[in-house]
């Protein structure tokens, strides 16, 4: 479980600006699938540093976007934890969070939930 932490928190620090706002380069639609799989690696990994780092992205994200409300990401949350990421796959017993969040942020409810038309 060690390495799969490692490599989320990696994919975080990754999508997350190095300031306390967007660095300007992503657009509003890369923004949105960042939050997403913040929402998501957060619910995959609940009380963890990824979790925590999850909600700064998610900050920092909804703030620059301006349009993304915290209804919006309960809205997600709720999707993200029926997504059940935590949970091992069938095959190998492995959790394979990091994927399914990636997968989830691309999922056109969730885009939509966020405000992508």
């Amino acid at each position: 479980m060690r390495g799969a932490a490692l490599a989320a928190a990696v994919l975080l620090v990754a999508c997350a600006p190095a300031v306390s706002r967007s660095q300007g380069r992503e657009t509003p639609a890369q923004m949105r699938r960042i939050i997403a799989q913040a929402i998501c690696l957060a619910e995959a990994y609940p009380a963890t540093p990824i979790a925590a780092d999850s909600a700064g992205v998610i900050a920092v994200y909804q703030g620059t976007l301006g349009s993304v409300t915290a209804r919006d990401v309960a809205a997600v949350r709720t999707m993200a934890r029926d997504a059940k990421p935590s949970q091992p796959t069938p095959v190998g017993d492995r959790n394979l969070a990091i994927a399914r969040c990636v997968l989830f942020a691309e999922r056109s409810e969730v885009l939509k939930a966020l405000g992508e038309r």
